[in-house]
């Protein structure tokens, strides 16, 4: 499979929602994403101020997405990686990987010192992470509330 990474840019917002829908449908997630609700979080990144946002796409064909916002940390600007998503059929080709290494190249381009993002402790895409060089933050846990 030949593909690259670019910007992700208005044409690609139904592929991106496409990945976004199939990917999380799956294990570990098991989530049930509509293509609007999908396609309402792609946009809302791309209309995000110093977002960055990627796509591997292979002839027309979005196969994954990167999205992430430009934030000021106290160890100064760092990308937060909202989403990275491969379509199940094309995982296990190098496309996550390309895209995590695009985007800490495209953080280092634009001056900033790292990237961060908020996955499961464990499992494969722990492991995945860990493979391409992140590494777990044991002093960081992931607060929610719900409404209902």
């Amino acid at each position: 499979m030949s593909f690259r990474i670019e910007r992700l840019v208005e044409k690609h917002v139904s592929g991106a929602a496409d990945v976004l829908v199939r990917a999380y449908a799956l294990p570990p997630w098991n989530e049930s994403w509509s293509l609007e609700a999908a396609a309402e979080n792609v946009t809302y990144v791309l209309e995000t101020p110093r977002s960055v946002a990627l796509a591997a796409v292979d002839e027309g064909k979005v196969l994954g997405i990167a999205l992430g916002v430009r934030q000021r940390r106290h160890t100064g600007p760092v990308i937060y990686l909202d989403e990275l998503s491969v379509q199940p059929d094309a995982q296990g080709m190098g496309i996550g990987t390309a895209l995590l290494s695009a985007m800490f190249e495209t953080a280092k381009a634009e001056g900033c010192n790292s990237v961060w993002l908020i996955s499961q402790r464990g499992g494969a895409l722990s492991e995945f992470y860990q493979r391409c060089g992140f590494a777990m933050r044991d002093e960081l846990g992931l607060y929610s509330r719900s409404s209902g």
